[in-house]
């Protein structure tokens, strides 16, 4: 048996590997001969995530890692940093760079029969299988595991091992390879797959790893009837190909995620095949346009657009991506791959590092952009691609839509301008709410941006998950709630192309944004229409409005919540407009590039300026312009030219006259189901789509299902929280010791409630709501005992963490609940725990209240908390990356006396 290839066809790499593929092999073994000289140790301690750990302090930038320099210093600004926790972030890249040499050794010692290459890698599993169940599973971000801090990383690292494991035994059999074998297998894969399996995250990119561990390890361990459970399962392989893998072969949660995912499924998928399984067709068509979708996004310089959790800027030259291709095109010819190919090893671009000395199995470092040959891949190329390519020759990118993951792209100018519309997919846990976010990209000016994501422990992570951070609409200084949108019309043609589509961002609100482009400037047409009035703001970043501004002294009371963003805008000013009077707008690069935008509202028009963060890593802000109307329904639509081809505009009637700088003037008409445009040369050119657009199947994460709640409890009420209110992390309710609490909640005078809990046992681990979290950006006291308090009634809310200290009860507002709601709170300790009551007050005839209370588990010699008591109930729940938000649908309703 081997996990990704048959008997036979790993013979046949053999020789493959000794011509076609040669210089491959010599590299991949000259990067191995430091490990062979020097053999390491594996280490003995567990990697942990924290703010600081890894991370330069001055850029925000990871630091750089080198697995022969235990030193840690920033590329950017020369920086160095000591300390224990760089020190263990840094195994989080040790671990997974040793693995891959593990199998690297184990690859080469079985397809050239190096003596070296198999003492390196069979020495290296046999130290792996000593130490693994010497690590604590504790302290952990997300999902189990005992060398990482999170589940999948223990997936990926698993899955290099057993794979290194199989070609041993299969490449260099031997009576003392096979003892080796029965150990792996017993001290570590088998331990490592029940932990893994212990933690299902559903249709997130993570899991994907997850199953692709558990296909391997099942296979190694002969247990077929976990092989068929993977692949079946709720969020098993096939769920994944037909859910999370959307119809145009895209991943749902985006390019960044894509190519991470897709990964995944492709060696799910080989494990699959070569155990006898094979994909029914459907799946299999998706599984290989998924080697395509992320290059038909691609920015005219060849980097992926930052959507989403992504990081910024990232180039496609890079081996990995290379690689993707390559992989593709083993299985299927296809002109798209060939294509991008052509311009990945394209001679004429400078070559740089590669990085893959360096590379940690499949979480891989992005680098700038490098000239390519197929020398520079991985082992994954040995032993899978084609001996010899087809002609690779570069077509032009063109247009393109992607229906299911609702992203259109319109390319003009030979690939040079690019212009994207966001509307649907709303992307699931690592989706941004920007539904209707326009991106324009000219050459090499990036006009309208997306900036990504940086780190997920860095409180600019609230900025760059608001809808301020982009080019798209909000309501009522609220950032969009995480919805999907659809898509109106679509057409290209040779003198022009549009867009459009909408989105339901509050009930009964609908947004319609409408994009028209020719070559030298586009039309804007943002829309809404409702059955109340409601603040809608548009954030255009990167321009500011030509007129005078007034300085505004204090920020404007919008929306509190870190993740509505406008906490982290700096000098606002403000102009007020008047309807039909047009907004000049300007924009210019650092070159000397400059584009030109002006704009018309259909109602009064309020604009805020201000300077917003730039994307990650960059320390510097950027002008941004916030377009406001306060009205039920309405219309803002904005011309905007990156070539000063466009003078003026104007709205006669419901037409739309573009003004252009050479005298002439362009027509535009919106009708039902197109959009006319009357060009200025007399030639008429009519952009437009007719009948009904096909609306793809949208997915979401598979999580446990809450069902819905009966009727109100009548007060007072007792609550005992035992096993079925307990949201875990790595124990179980029983292996925590079986915690326990009560919770009472009474009515003792009118607009009041008092809730009481109990806590039996606790050693009172509180820490101040002042203190500083060095492991991630959610509240420290979380990982203290403390009491998460939330509560609705008559209109109000209150969303507090409570936390003793000294002889008071400290509170901390939770992010996005009003807390319009008064809040008292005492407490007291008891012989072996501590005793909290709460006060809520409320005026007025109250008849809708809901409360829900979390108490956090707390032990001694953890740095995150064990775990949660749940009021509402934990319903299988996890409590990783929970910090203190609740969702207010879980509240309990209760009647009042009287009520």
């Amino acid at each position: 048996m081997t996990l990704l290839l048959t008997g036979a066809e790993f013979s046949t790499r053999r020789g493959v590997a000794m011509t076609a593929f040669a210089p491959l092999v010599d590299g991949l073994r000259e990067e191995l001969a430091p490990l062979i000289d020097a053999l390491p140790e594996v280490p003995r301690e567990k990697a942990l995530l924290s703010r600081t750990g890894g991370r330069c302090t001055l850029d925000g930038s990871l630091l750089v890692f080198d697995p022969h320099d235990p030193r840690h210093f920033c590329a950017l600004c020369g920086q160095e940093y000591a300390g224990g926790l760089h020190d263990r972030f840094r195994l989080y890249w040790y671990q997974l760079w040793l693995a891959e040499r593990v199998l690297h050794a184990a690859l080469l010692g079985a397809l050239t029969g190096e003596r070296q290459c198999v003492v390196s890698a069979t020495s290296l599993l046999d130290q792996y299988a000593d130490q693994y169940l010497r690590y604590p599973n504790a302290d952990n971000v997300l999902g189990p595991s005992r060398p990482f801090f999170s589940t999948y990383l223990e997936s990926i690292w698993l899955l290099q091992l057993s794979i290194a494991m199989d070609l041993l035994e299969i490449g260099v059999p031997s009576p003392e390879m096979a003892s080796l074998g029965a150990k792996v297998r017993d001290r570590l894969v088998a331990p490592s797959a029940a932990l893994i399996e212990s933690y299902d995250e559903g249709m997130s990119n993570r899991q994907v790893w997850n199953n692709a561990a558990l296909l391997a390890a099942a296979r190694l361990l002969d247990d077929r009837v976990r092989f068929d459970r993977i692949l079946h399962a709720r969020s098993g392989l096939h769920a994944q190909l037909e859910h999370a893998l959307l119809s145009d072969g895209s991943w749902y949660e985006g390019e960044n995620y894509h190519l991470f995912a897709h990964r995944g499924l492709w060696y799910a998928t080989r494990l699959a095949r070569t155990a006898g399984h094979e994909l029914p067709k459907a799946l299999a068509d998706r599984m290989h346009e998924g080697f395509v979708s992320p290059f038909r996004t691609i920015l005219p310089d060849l980097t992926y657009p930052a959507r989403r959790d992504s990081q910024y800027a990232i180039s496609v030259r890079q081996p990995r991506f290379a690689e993707s291709c390559e992989l593709g095109l083993a299985a299927r010819d296809d002109d798209r791959l060939t294509s991008m190919l052509a311009r990945l090893y394209d001679p004429s671009v400078p070559r740089g590092d590669t990085g893959r000395d360096s590379t940690s199995a499949d979480v891989e470092r992005n680098l700038p952009g490098t000239g390519l040959r197929r020398e520079d891949l991985s082992w994954r190329t040995l032993l899978f691609a084609r001996p010899s390519l087809p002609p690779l020759v570069a077509r032009p990118l063109e247009s393109d839509l992607l229906p299911a993951q609702g992203l259109a792209v319109i390319r003009r100018n030979e690939g040079r301008l690019y212009v994207s519309l966001d509307y649907g997919h709303s992307g699931g846990g690592h989706g941004h709410p920007d539904r209707l976010n326009l991106t324009l990209m000219d050459g090499a000016h990036r006009w309208f941006d997306d900036p990504g994501t940086g780190s997920y422990v860095d409180a600019s992570l609230h900025w760059y998950r608001s809808t301020l951070a982009h080019n798209a609409p909000l309501l009522d200084g609220h950032s969009q709630p995480r919805v999907h949108g659809e898509l109106i019309a679509w057409h290209v043609q040779p003198r022009g192309a549009w867009v459009s589509a909408h989105v339901e961002l509050a009930p009964g609100c609908m947004v319609e944004r409408t994009v028209v482009v020719l070559d030298d400037y586009l039309v804007d047409d943002l829309r809404w229409s409702g059955d109340a009035v409601h603040e809608v703001m548009l954030p255009i970043h990167g321009v500011l409005p030509t007129e005078r501004r007034r300085f505004m002294p204090t920020p404007p009371p919008v929306g509190a919540a870190a993740e509505d963003g406008f906490s982290f805008l700096r000098h606002l000013t403000k102009i007020d407009a008047t309807p039909d009077k047009p907004i000049g707008f300007l924009g210019k690069a650092e070159d000397g590039a400059s584009i030109h935008g002006i704009g018309i509202g259909s109602h009064p028009t309020m604009l805020w300026t201000a300077l917003a963060p730039d994307a990650p890593g960059r320390d510097r802000r950027v002008p941004l312009t916030l377009v406001r109307h306060q009205s039920a329904d309405g219309r803002f639509v904005t011309v905007w030219s990156w070539n000063n081809a466009v003078s003026s505009f104007e709205r006669d009637g419901d037409a739309l006259i573009v003004h252009r700088t050479d005298g002439t003037r362009d027509r535009h008409l919106r009708a039902s189901k197109s959009w006319l445009v009357e060009l200025a040369d007399g030639a008429a050119g009519i952009v437009e789509l007719r009948g009904e657009v096909e609306r793809p199947a949208t997915t979401s994460q598979a999580l446990p299902q809450r069902e819905p709640f009966a009727a109100p409890i009548a007060l007072p009420a007792h609550f005992a929280l035992g096993e079925p209110h307990y949201r875990r992390s790595e124990f179980t309710w029983q292996g925590a010791g079986g915690p326990v609490a009560t919770v009472d909640i009474i009515h003792p005078a009118p607009g009041t409630v008092r809730v009481l809990v109990d806590v039996p046992t606790s050693q009172r681990l509180f820490v101040p709501i002042t203190t500083e979290n060095q492991l991630d950006n959610e509240p420290a006291s979380i990982n203290g005992d403390s009491v998460q308090l939330y509560a609705l009634a008559g209109g109000r809310s209150a969303g507090l963490l409570l936390v003793p200290n000294g002889g008071a009860v400290d509170q901390r507002p939770v992010s996005g609940w009003a807390n319009d709601l008064v809040v008292d709170a005492t407490w007291r300790a008891l012989s072996s725990g501590y005793h909290l009551e709460a006060t809520l007050y409320f005026s007025g005839a109250v008849t809708d209240l809901a409360i829900d209370v979390v108490i956090n588990d707390v032990v001694s010699g953890r740095a995150r908390r064990r775990g949660q008591l749940v009021l509402s109930g934990a319903h299988g729940e996890f409590v990783y990356l929970r910090g203190d938000r609740h969702d207010p649908s879980c509240l309990l309703h209760l009647s009042l006396p009287n009520a």
